[in-house]
């Protein structure tokens, strides 16, 4: 997950630079161990995602960030 295509996979609302529809949730988005139970981070970005794109993506179906 970053700001950057070149090095990043997916942008900040979990959806892929390459495929706009596609979004990836889960703990493989971390590039490290972040503690103990991530579960509670997991979940939070799962939301996130879904608000976006239910509230955005649905009605322009592009990607919501533009490199």
């Amino acid at each position: 997950m970053g700001t950057d295509p070149t090095t990043s996979a997916v942008n900040r609302y979990c959806q892929s630079w390459d495929l706009p529809n596609l979004f990836v949730t889960g703990a493989g988005l971390f590039p490290q161990n972040a503690g103990y139970n991530p579960t509670g981070t997991v979940g939070a970005l799962a939301h996130w995602s879904v608000d976006a794109i239910i509230n955005q993506y649905l009605r322009q179906r592009d990607p919501l960030v533009q490199t």
